[in-house]
């Protein structure tokens, strides 16, 4: 198989996964606290939900409020909430 064929069959994948996400209910930009919380109360309720995040992993400043420690607090509810 040729590096073209690999680029080919990746691109090709790629744009079949965004096509489904062209036409969405709600449409949400910034993965940060509110915009998961949103995202998943939206799909719990049946929304095509899109959730759109410029860095390469969701959370926003939640990763940030720990001032250089690997540990997070948070609430019980939302806990049990990212746990499903």
């Amino acid at each position: 198989m040729t590096d073209a064929a690999i680029t080919e069959a990746i691109v090709k994948e790629f744009m079949s996964v965004l096509s489904e996400y062209t036409r969405v209910d709600v449409a949400i930009v910034g993965g940060g606290p509110s915009g998961l919380v949103c995202a998943h109360y939206l799909g719990q309720g049946g929304a095509k939900t899109a959730l759109f995040e410029k860095k390469l992993a969701p959370g926003g400043g939640l990763w940030g409020g720990g001032f250089g420690f690997p540990v997070m607090v948070l609430p019980k509810d939302i806990g049990d909430m990212l746990e499903q």
